[in-house]
């Protein structure tokens, strides 16, 4: 008998641990995948075009020269010897540097617009801009950063198929973290150019560029804008996700603002009438995903998305493909 209770005791108890642990288990809160976005910006390397990337190297004294990159942007270098300085503002002559090198790196594709993280907003404000397209300039003299002298500037040269009225020079702005905020106008217009290509006259802008990094040929979208904001299901959110919105007949792109702790994404400035498509990218574990849904810019727009499985390469093939 009393071998009896005892059993029945433990069975008891047994069960109570077992009810207990399921109603802790019960109340878990959710939580997110693990923060990924490190592998998103993996991904975003393979997108650019080779041609996009182009390095120079010189030693000693420059003639004034042109560089032509293999997109077709070209960049005037003239007076080298009074054109750079170093990080304190001292004089660095090009002949005086035994191993000068310019990269110029170019971006004239939405898809290389998106996965450079180089959003066509303007700083500050986040007003939608129409690009041309983006030239980024740096040099280096033996490895050590230059800058352009004060009151210097370069000449550089972007192709385009079609020429635009109003397009002026914007340069990228940095926020306290030193990311990349928007492009901030510099009042300086972008002129319509012409100059022999490698079989016909290529057609482009010629920009007045003040400072060495990221220039932008573009113009204001002036349409009345509203916010647009896209949920996204619960597992994904700026930890594991970036939601963009690409323009369909524009040169522009917006990249949707989320936080760690939601799945909504929204952008304040979207202009009304333009017909985009939702870009998502989002990968949780091994599994990349992807949305690409079409619709119009209205007033106050809330719409779900929902991403769909996919291969990396079918994700990167997209992205060039935009």
């Amino acid at each position: 008998m009393f071998r009896h209770k005892n059993t029945y005791l433990y069975v008891l108890l047994s069960t109570l641990a077992a009810v207990w642990g399921c109603r802790r288990h019960d109340v878990e809160e959710f939580l997110p995948y693990t923060p990924t976005q490190e592998d998103l910006s993996q991904l975003f390397t393979q997108v650019p075009d080779a041609s996009a990337h182009t390095v120079f190297y010189f030693g000693g004294s420059i003639p004034d020269t042109t560089l032509t990159t293999a997109s077709g942007v070209r960049v005037f270098l003239a007076d080298t010897d009074n054109l750079f300085a170093d990080d304190t503002g001292t004089p660095a002559p090009c002949s005086t540097c035994p191993a000068l090198k310019i990269e110029v790196n170019s971006v004239l594709r939405k898809g290389d617009i998106l996965s450079r993280g180089l959003p066509t907003t303007a700083y500050p404000g986040a007003k939608m801009l129409e690009s041309a397209g983006m030239v980024e300039v740096r040099a280096t003299c033996s490895g050590k950063t230059l800058h352009l002298l004060p009151n210097r500037y370069l000449k550089v040269q972007v192709p385009a198929n079609e020429v635009k009225s109003g397009m002026e020079v914007f340069t990228g702005a940095k926020d306290v973290q030193n990311q990349f905020a928007g492009w901030s106008p510099t009042g300086t217009e972008a002129f319509w150019a012409e100059w022999p290509g490698a079989s016909a006259m290529q057609s482009g802008y010629e920009l007045i560029v003040p400072q060495l990094g990221w220039s932008n040929c573009a113009r204001p979208i002036i349409e009345q804008s509203s916010p647009f904001c896209v949920t996204l299901p619960e597992q994904f959110t700026a930890l594991n996700a970036r939601v963009f919105l690409v323009f369909q007949n524009t040169h522009a792109v917006a990249q949707l603002s989320g936080d760690d702790a939601s799945s909504e994404f929204c952008f304040s400035e979207a202009p009304l009438g333009y017909p985009i498509r939702i870009v998502v990218i989002g990968k949780t574990g091994g599994q990349f995903w992807l949305s690409n849904q079409f619709t119009e810019i209205g007033s106050n727009v809330k719409l779900s998305v929902t991403p769909q499985p996919q291969e990396e390469k079918q994700v990167v093939s997209f992205l060039k493909g935009l």
